[in-house]
């Protein structure tokens, strides 16, 4: 009997220390001195399987009001699926994509266009830059843009990401982790700070 409860025990154990890698980081954004919202990173890794959820929220009425969700699962650090989509609760001003593995290929349907990258395997997204720093990757996909985006390594632990209008977020890096992005708006910069 007791090797039996011994046995179910240490199961259990294995299996919940398996289900239950993950790492979760918070952060404020700011704009000014004022804290204007807040995003939750969550990595959950399960064997070779691997999940991210990126929620955020930005409130900074009158010009600005949206919420940013981006769920990515992966295996074997392959990307499989990827879901973003931005609200703003203005219609016709919400964008999505998605993308999704399909044999050596992607589709991608990014606010309604559909489009197919060919044979390539997407390994590195920005949802996995709240997770590790970016050492040597020069091109990262973006999953909200549907799209592979230049990264620059800036030395010092900072990285250059630009967007297809032109804009460049800065990623700023200590010890390996992410503390700050610094990006650029009409009227000045708002800052991602990790608070936990």
């Amino acid at each position: 009997m007791f090797i039996m409860k011994s046995l179910v025990l240490y199961l259990l154990f294995s299996f919940i220390s398996l289900t239950l890698a993950a790492q979760t980081y918070s952060y404020e954004i700011r704009y000014g001195s004022h804290v204007i919202g807040n995003i939750t990173a969550v990595q959950k890794i399960t064997g070779t399987t691997r999940k991210i959820a990126i929620q955020s929220n930005v409130d900074m009425k009158p010009l600005a009001k949206f919420n940013l969700n981006i769920d990515c699962d992966y295996d074997n650090n392959v990307l499989l699926l990827a879901n973003a989509k931005r609200t703003t609760g203005k219609e016709g001003d919400n964008k999505y994509s998605i993308t999704r593995k399909d044999g050596k290929n992607y589709s991608i349907n990014h606010n309604g266009e559909r489009s197919v990258l060919n044979n390539t395997d997407i390994i590195h997204t920005v949802a996995e830059l709240y997770f590790f720093e970016p050492h040597h990757i020069t091109s990262i996909f973006s999953e909200l843009q549907g799209a592979f985006l230049p990264l620059k390594s800036l030395g010092n632990g900072l990285y250059e990401l630009t967007l297809p209008e032109g804009k460049k977020n800065v990623y700023k890096y200590e010890k390996g982790t992410l503390v700050q992005v610094e990006i650029p708006q009409a009227f000045g910069k708002a800052l991602v700070v990790k608070i936990s």
